[in-house]
């Protein structure tokens, strides 16, 4: 499954994916309010935010579940900037590529 296949079982849209973003939207929460994750490509960082449509018209952070992890995991795993590396005692190492 690919990490678009996952945000979308999670409700969310791509709204965006070009040479700058990949970002995603979950537009459930009614009244123009939305969820997004917002991958920014060149400086491989990402963004979670909730975006107050109808009352305060503002952006704010937002708490991520763990299924959006993994979906975060999974994109920035075919995006490149991270990969398996080995296991170690049961525990997985993950190599962060800058």
């Amino acid at each position: 499954m690919t990490s678009k296949e996952m945000f979308e079982e999670l409700g969310y849209r791509q709204t965006r994916n070009d040479n700058v973003f990949i970002e995603y939207q979950d537009d459930s929460h009614g009244d123009g309010d939305y969820k997004y994750i917002r991958f920014t490509l060149l400086w491989k960082k990402y963004e979670v935010g909730y975006y107050e449509a109808y009352e305060t018209k503002r952006y704010k952070a937002s708490m991520v579940f763990i299924e959006e992890h993994e979906a975060i995991t999974k994109q920035m795993k075919e995006l490149g900037w991270i990969w398996y590396d080995t296991i170690r005692k049961g525990v997985i190492i993950w190599q962060i590529k800058l």
